[in-house]
């Protein structure tokens, strides 16, 4: 069954970065049922639009070249018209920014005239961000250092963490003492790490830490997002992913001090291109992706909400002819599911009792959706459900090499231009079929 918990997760995960929202947060009710994809906001431009960061009264900032625009989501989880942000321009802000409601700060990345990033807080004031100044952390800002046994000796500055150069994409954790961030440490395992500093006193904060070696690889790890303490959203380019970089989730428990193993959020997430950047506020999630079919590169993505209200159950067609006509089709499928309904147990074990009768026999399993969705996720959804079939049928007593698993999507449905319900779930399908060889 290791594609069933597989789609499961999947559909968890889905749903988690959006519903995580709700629990935390106390939203409203939009998110306790129905399934999610995401698409590309009407929003968007043949611009870039930069990474984003969540802001005062439950906004989402993101910059498009250097203006800052600010929006809320509307019911349906579309942006609003964005509006420009005028507070936030001018700080030198370079990708995402942390603001702390409760401390009146905000904690963002900037070069210096040598190209060098670092970390940088203000104060808002009456009417703007103010007392502009570079983060005071331990091992990074010079200290005295005195040298003992020569007369001829005197005081020199150092730096006591060597190589921490480059501090980018800061946000919040431990209600605003902590701060994670990306760092091209020498330290480091790769291109970029996730680190954080947790804050000591007023002006100061501790050593940098890396997240953990369940976090950072030899690859480039970014844009680290920490809900509750106990989820850790960030993007990585580590090997077995989907391509470019993907977005990963990590939990642990609050008293733990150690990240566990991140899971890959899925195609129904990430994409063969660059993916990163999740950002909440108190009803939606969303993410940046330049991946194709957006108006631009990158692009803002966010949910659409399905929930298809479910009719009575289809009866499969469980005709056996001869081998050359031996066709089974299988409704075994909610929407945006690749797992068997429950109900369907009896009819797959008749199934099976017939593809016995035929030793030495291939069939070939197509899996098939509906017409929703796109024609990219319908074809990864629809080879799932085959997978999924194929797995059950060797269980059950056949053969791996008697079975050939495809996925062909949409494009062969039953019902043409389908409308109801009921029409959709017929063509949400598998087929089973002997291969004439």
């Amino acid at each position: 069954m290791a594609k069933t918990k597989s789609s499961m997760k999947k559909i968890f995960h889905i749903v988690m970065m959006i519903v995580m929202t709700h629990n935390l947060y106390a939203s409203t009710d939009f998110f306790n049922e129905g399934r999610y994809e995401f698409v590309s906001s009407d929003k968007n431009t043949s611009s870039e639009e930069c990474p984003m960061s969540p802001y005062k009264k439950g906004s989402i900032v993101f910059f498009r070249h250097d203006t800052a625009y600010m929006f809320y989501p509307k019911l349906d989880l579309e942006l609003d018209t964005p509006i420009v942000c005028q507070e936030l321009m001018g700080l030198g802000i370079k990708g995402t920014f942390a603001y702390d409601k409760n401390a009146n700060k905000l904690y963002f990345s900037k070069g210096d005239e040598s190209g060098n990033h670092t970390l940088y807080e203000a104060t808002f004031g009456k009417d703007s961000w103010e007392d502009v100044k570079e983060l005071k952390i331990k091992g990074v800002m010079p200290s005295k250092m005195e040298i003992r046994g020569s007369s001829l000796a005197v005081g020199r500055w150092n730096h006591s963490i060597k190589g921490t150069k480059g501090f980018y994409n800061p946000s919040l954790a431990n209600n605003g003492k902590t701060i994670y961030f990306s760092g091209t440490f020498k330290a480091g395992k790769g291109n970029r790490d996730v680190w954080f500093i947790n804050k000591e006193e007023a002006d100061l904060w501790s050593r940098p830490e890396s997240a953990g070696d369940s976090i950072n690889t030899t690859g480039k790890e970014d844009f680290a997002f920490n809900i509750g303490d106990t989820l850790l959203y960030f993007g990585s380019t580590k090997e077995g992913g989907l391509g470019g970089m993907d977005i990963y989730v990590a939990h642990k428990q609050r008293k733990d001090s150690v990240w566990r193993a991140p899971e890959n959020m899925g195609d129904a997430i990430n994409s063969s291109a660059e993916d990163y950047n999740v950002a909440f506020n108190k009803v939606s999630a969303y993410f940046i992706s330049d991946r194709r079919g957006g108006k631009g590169k990158p692009d803002i993505y966010r949910p659409i909400w399905i929930n298809p209200k479910r009719e009575n159950e289809l009866v499969a067609d469980m005709t056996i002819e001869e081998p050359k006509d031996f066709h089974w089709v299988l409704f075994f499928f909610d929407f945006d599911k690749s797992e068997m309904k429950p109900e369907y147990e009896a009819q797959l074990d008749e199934l099976v009792k017939a593809m016995l009768e035929f030793p030495g026999a291939k069939f070939e399993v197509s899996g098939h959706t509906d017409a929703r969705g796109s024609d990219e996720y319908n074809m990864k959804l629809s080879k799932k459900r085959a997978d999924y079939i194929k797995t059950v049928l060797i269980k059950k007593g056949l053969e791996p090499n008697q079975i050939i698993a495809i996925g062909k999507g949409m494009r062969e449905p039953v019902i043409p231009n389908a409308q109801e319900e009921a029409e959709h779930e017929q063509n949400r399908r598998v087929d089973i079929k002997i291969i004439n060889e």
